[in-house]
C-alpha cells in the first residue's frame, strides 16, 4: 500500500496558486510572443531533451502558432525580386527544416523572406520521395555543443509526395482566401 502524502489545505492553496501562475506566465508569453521568453526559458529547457524530438516538437510548435512573432518591420532596401517572385527579405529558411509542409505558417511568423519546403527543379522543400519512408535509423540527429551547430543524418524521411502536396494545395488555397 502507497502511504498517502497529507497536504495542508493552505500548502493545497498555495500550490494551486503558483500552477496558476505558471500557466498565465507561459500563456501571457506564448499568447503575446515574447522573443525573451523563447531565449531565457524554451530554448535552455529543449536543450535538455533529444534533438530529433526538440526537431520535431518544434515544427508542432510552429503549426499551431506557438512561436514568437517578428515585431519589426523588414526595411523596404531588403526587399528582394528573384524570377518575377517578390520576397520580403533575402533571408529564407533552408529546405529540410519542414520538409513536409506542416507548419509553413507558422514559421512565415519567424520573419523569413521564404522557405523551402522540398527540393525539386520546381519547388525547394527538402527530398520528398514517391511514397513516405522513415529515414536513417536513430540517432540521426547530434548537436555540436560548443560549435554551435548540429550534424543532421535523417535521410530521406518524409510523407510522401502526394501527401505533401495535398498540404501545399491547402495552404494556397488558404492564402487566396485571406
Amino acid at each position: 500500500m502507497v502511504p498517502r502524502i497529507i497536504i495542508s489545505a493552505r500548502l493545497r492553496s498555495a500550490l494551486k496558486a503558483c500552477v496558476g501562475g505558471c500557466f498565465i506566465f507561459v500563456g501571457a508569453n506564448i499568447y503575446f510572443g515574447s522573443e525573451r521568453f523563447y531565449e531565457q526559458f524554451v530554448m535552455p529547457t529543449l536543450r535538455w531533451i533529444d534533438p530529433e524530438t526538440v526537431h520535431r516538437l518544434s515544427i508542432q510548435m510552429a503549426k499551431y502558432g506557438l512561436v514568437p512573432r517578428m515585431k519589426s518591420v523588414d526595411d523596404p532596401i531588403l526587399h528582394s525580386t528573384v524570377w518575377n517572385r517578390q520576397f520580403k527579405n533575402p533571408i529564407g529558411l533552408a529546405a529540410g527544416f519542414d520538409k513536409n509542409g506542416e507548419a509553413i505558417d507558422g514559421l512565415i511568423k519567424f520573419g523569413f523572406g521564404f522557405i523551402e519546403i522540398v527540393k525539386n527543379y520546381f519547388l525547394y522543400l527538402g527530398t520528398i520521395t514517391p511514397k513516405a519512408q522513415p529515414g536513417n535509423e536513430k540517432p540521426r540527429v547530434f548537436r555540436l555543443t560548443e560549435d554551435r551547430a548540429i550534424i543532421n543524418r535523417y535521410g530521406f524521411n518524409n510523407d510522401g509526395y502526394e501527401t505533401v502536396r495535398a498540404r501545399l494545395i491547402e495552404y494556397r488555397q488558404l492564402l487566396q482566401l485571406h
